[in-house]
């Protein structure tokens, strides 16, 4: 799930061909943005979630093929990283972690990575991976019930949860009693091998969220 975010008119982003089909097939169904990048930061390849975020995303932009921020220190980080290739392959580390802010949506998060010299791909030397917590609050009853093994009962109160909701907002949402509702919670502790509210949390926004 995308959040939403305002259009700003049509941004040709480029998408090559160093994905498999294979691979594009299943870089396609993630629930973020993944983007190669050659030594210059121009973008070779890109996941779909990866371009619908580019073409929306006021925060983020295109300069001559290069991914950009409008925001000028950390568009600054970004060619400060992109300068210091060599390095960042030597260490592995990230070279951009932050925070992008997009009118009309909550803000994505963006890490930067070197590709390992090692790598067989010789032209990307960069690999982007683009975030949004606070969006993908939305995980299917099929999930849940093949996943986890919940009852639709025990998976309406945990789509409620993982929605945001509080146990008591969650009991308004579904017509049930507040003892009804820690009952299932208890029983989804149980089956889901977790001691708290904040782990199930956890459990499930690191699981899939649809089949």
């Amino acid at each position: 799930m995308v959040p939403r975010m305002v259009p700003r008119g049509p941004v040709q982003v480029p998408q090559g061909n160093v994905f498999t089909a294979l691979g594009r097939t299943i870089l396609d169904r993630l629930d973020r943005g993944v983007v190669l990048l050659d030594a210059q930061g121009c973008i070779v390849d890109a996941n779909s979630h990866a371009l619908q975020v580019i073409r929306n995303c006021n925060g983020i932009r295109l300069r001559a093929g290069r991914l950009a921020f409008t925001d000028p220190v950390l568009d600054d980080r970004m060619q400060q990283a992109i300068a210091g290739h060599g390095a960042a392959q030597r260490s592995g580390r990230a070279v951009l972690a932050a925070r992008v802010r997009c009118k009309g949506s909550d803000p994505y998060r963006i890490v930067v990575r070197p590709v390992p010299p090692d790598a067989d791909e010789r032209k990307v030397a960069f690999f982007a991976l683009l975030f949004a917590p606070n969006g993908l609050n939305g995980i299917s009853v099929e999930v849940l019930r093949q996943v986890y093994g919940l009852t639709p009962a025990q998976s309406a109160v945990a789509r409620s949860l993982f929605a945001g909701r509080s146990v008591e907002e969650t009991a308004n949402e579904l017509d049930l009693s507040l003892n009804t509702v820690r009952t299932h919670l208890k029983q989804i502790f149980t089956k889901c091998e977790v001691n708290s509210q904040a782990e199930l949390l956890r459990l499930l926004a690191m699981g899939p969220h649809e089949l």
